[in-house]
């Protein structure tokens, strides 16, 4: 029989990590982010989905996030976007500056492979910032901090831009394993189930790389989830994604 397993971590406060059932209650403080395709080539590394060799390899009770290579690969777009001085992407940072800027877009399907939920947590009330949450104030809603990382790397393997993942929430967005029901995440109540994915379109605000004035040619976006290791993982060398960009 499979137990609860609470684990203390600075950013998230009273986390609880289930393998089996709804994590319990959240604690009183709230703790527990028309386009042209452009030519993309999956890294070597990156046509190995290692979900699909072995679903749940954790030992009980951990999670294992891990990138559905598949979903993403293909997802990447470039745009030509107009923002203007008081568009929250420019006071937010997600653009360099108002104007026409060129995005790469891209899709991030984070999938948790092991055998325990992740629970982030619930946010504070509108309005208030904590370890885990950042307080959007020109969006309105909360941001999950240090969830993933973005860089765009020259061919020289140097990294020229990067960018972070400015999540509404995290939650159950895709079944990758059959048979497991969801606990139920969603953006009041943050996390993935086991065998579940969480899906940010390349298409929602802030998901994207701005390479405005950047020069023509192939680049690398590299991605990775749980970049500073805060969530506990049963593996911490399957959380990159790698794919080439040519724009």
């Amino acid at each position: 029989m499979l137990h609860a397993v609470r684990v203390s971590l600075p950013w998230l406060g009273a986390a609880w990590l289930t393998a089996c059932g709804t994590p319990p209650a959240a604690s009183p403080d709230g703790l527990g982010a028309p386009p042209f395709d452009a030519a993309v080539d999956a890294a070597p590394d990156a046509m190995i989905d290692a979900p699909d060799a072995s679903p749940f390899d954790a030992p009980p009770g951990i999670a294992d996030l891990q990138f559905i290579t598949s979903e993403m690969t293909n997802s990447v777009v470039v745009t030509n976007d107009l923002f203007r001085d008081g568009d929250c992407e420019v006071l937010e940072g997600c653009v360099g500056a108002p104007g026409s800027r060129t995005l790469v877009r891209f899709d991030t399907v984070s999938a948790n492979r092991g055998t325990a939920d992740v629970f982030v947590g619930v946010p504070p009330p509108p309005g208030e910032s904590n370890d885990v949450f950042q307080w959007s104030p020109c969006h309105m809603h909360h941001h999950v901090k240090n969830y993933a990382s973005y860089e765009l790397r020259d061919a020289s393997g140097s990294v020229v831009l990067t960018a972070r993942k400015q999540s509404f929430c995290l939650e159950d967005g895709e079944q990758i394993q059959p048979g497991i029901p969801a606990t139920g995440y969603s953006c009041a109540r943050q996390g993935i189930t086991r065998g579940w994915a969480d899906v940010y379109s390349r298409y929602l605000p802030c998901q994207w790389i701005d390479v405005t004035g950047l020069p023509s040619g192939n680049y690398t976006l590299h991605i990775v989830v749980n970049p500073l290791r805060l969530i506990p993982e049963s593996n911490y060398n399957n959380n990159d994604f790698s794919v080439t960009v040519q724009f």
